[in-house]
């Protein structure tokens, strides 16, 4: 299937003059990103910006001269896309400026973001995903279960940084937790750097808490330049209030989870390929908001308390070593639930009572949503022959 690979293939010697920078380049860029640039890219602003060939060199001499998977469920083709983009005239001449990396296991935090400078002069911003760290995916499960998370505040800083150093408009993108940090950056930095956003992207990225966000002044101003990318079957997209005003974009994978993963989404004649939310995207979007959204403060920090002493008992930093590990890890973590006390336990499954009414609830309303739907285009298409 089409994907990012052929999209570099095809338009990597059109310049970003010729063709500006677009859809395709978004989610080409925010795949590579999940790259550790920052082993090589310092984090200052006050740097000179490298050349993005000299950038992907770097890192690949750093890797030992081979294409190293950067993660268990990373994409472990994006060592080879990146040094192809390297080569191809409409990448080879950005310029990578300010990589920041952004680690703690207490509070949790995974920050990571980089400045591209494209050779017309644009500005592009990406704040990368959940990486293979621990702590990235607690920080993830603190998006579901807390209002704030610590990559809110690093995200609106360097929004704020990359507009004092850079001059322009400048497109923000993100995929996953990257598209919900890019989001709630654009909403929350200053009047005069929101108005210096000329897109923003966020490609398959979970929702907020509070619906009434998508109501605000800062949310209808934006929105004409906002871009929200979403898999036929998105399921970390459909988590919490979100918006609807996003694009389906056609997956190679067919189911919702696997379909989250960048390389699958299908890309012909340099423009993302279009579909509808499967029947499985809906049932998500009914039924994982109402799950997650149902719990309560005190819920919450029961979850945190949990997750926080399992994921903590393995001895691990990140998914590679707690799978290759996996007997040591899984005593930790056995060890960890049987020493939390029974009280704390029955207040964790207690969150999971009723789950399964909420699902099957929702899974009536897509069937009747659907079939409605059926019985329009049929009678539309009888009109339409009479």
């Amino acid at each position: 299937m089409p994907g990012t690979n052929e999209y570099v293939k095809q338009f990597g010697n059109i310049s970003f003059t010729e063709r500006p920078f677009g859809d395709a380049d978004n989610i080409a860029l925010c795949e590579v990103f999940y790259m550790p640039l920052e082993r090589v890219v310092s984090e200052s602003f006050d740097d000179e910006p490298r050349a993005f060939t000299d950038v992907c060199n770097s890192l690949f001499e750093l890797n030992g001269c081979e294409h190293k998977p950067v993660g268990l469920i990373i994409n472990r083709g994006i060592s080879e896309k990146l040094m192809k983009m390297s080569v191809m005239p409409r990448f080879a001449e950005m310029k990578v400026l300010a990589c920041k990396h952004v680690y703690n296991e207490s509070p949790a935090v995974q920050f990571d973001a980089a400045a591209f400078i494209l050779p017309d002069g644009t500005n592009v911003v990406i704040f990368r995903g959940t990486d293979d760290t621990i702590a990235g995916w607690k920080e993830d499960l603190d998006i579901y279960t807390k209002k704030n998370i610590p990559s809110y505040k690093y995200s609106v800083e360097y929004l704020e940084k990359a507009a004092e150093t850079l001059t322009g408009d400048i497109i923000v993108c993100g995929h996953s937790k990257g598209g919900n940090v890019a989001l709630y950056a654009a909403l929350n930095c200053s009047p005069a750097v929101a108005d210096r956003i000329k897109l923003l992207y966020n490609n398959d990225g979970p929702g907020f808490h509070d619906l009434r966000l998508f109501a605000t002044p800062a949310y209808r101003e934006l929105l004409p330049r906002y871009r929200h990318l979403i898999p036929q079957s998105s399921f970390v997209g459909m988590l919490l209030a979100h918006d609807d005003d996003y694009t389906v974009v056609k997956s190679s994978r067919l189911m919702g989870i696997l379909q989250h993963d960048l390389a699958t989404w299908q890309i012909e004649d340099g423009e993302p390929v279009t579909t509808k939310l499967s029947i499985l995207g809906k049932l998500n979007d009914r039924g994982l908001a109402d799950l997650i959204l149902r719990i309560s403060d005190e819920q919450s920090e029961v979850v945190n308390a949990i997750t926080a002493a399992l994921l903590g008992s393995s001895g691990e930093k990140d998914l590679t070593g707690l799978v290759k590990n996996a007997d040591t890890a899984l005593r930790g973590i056995n060890a960890a639930w049987r020493s939390l006390d029974s009280d704390m336990k029955q207040k964790f499954f207690a969150i999971f009572k009723g789950s399964a009414a909420l699902i099957v609830g929702a899974a009536r309303e897509v069937r009747k949503e659907s079939a409605a739907q059926l019985k329009n285009m049929i009678r539309q298409r009888r009109k339409a022959r009479a």
